[in-house]
């Protein structure tokens, strides 16, 4: 039988007045995960939105976004008879006159890490989530 799982993978970012900061996040044991974007389960017939807040929510705290945005099409990987589909989105944290000054990180997560674009990319290892924030990158742009 094949099971195929939808995850939501979200780039938490701010807009600043000179600048634009990326979070990146990683699970515990630190040294298992590498540092990457907010990635969560989608339930069967939870709506993407739905996922991507609590997701959110639970990993570092944030409720509500500024904005919040679909950056490609979902990236599907198959494994045999098992199969997952990450849906990728950006959520805008901050903004120059409101900017995100404390999170609160959820009891999985090891390190949370606001880093320029840069620094960013260098740090994802997935090259799914290096063309997302690719995207994202060039849209703000």
């Amino acid at each position: 039988m094949f099971s195929l799982e939808h995850r939501i993978r979200v780039f938490v970012f701010q807009v600043l007045d000179r600048r634009i900061e990326y979070l990146l996040l990683r699970h515990k044991p630190r040294d298992e995960w590498p540092l990457g974007p907010v990635v969560g389960p989608v339930t069967p017939g939870e709506k993407l939105e739905d996922a991507i807040r609590r997701e959110v929510h639970a990993e570092i705290g944030l409720k509500r976004p500024v904005h919040l945005m679909e950056l490609t099409a979902p990236h599907k990987d198959l494994f045999g008879d098992m199969g997952v589909v990450d849906w990728p989105f950006a959520w805008q944290a901050g903004t120059p006159h409101d900017p995100v000054l404390q999170l609160a990180p959820g009891p999985m997560i090891g390190e949370l890490q606001w880093l320029p674009f840069e620094a960013a990319f260098r740090e994802l290892e997935l090259a799914a989530d290096r063309d997302a924030l690719v995207r994202l990158q060039t849209s703000l742009q």
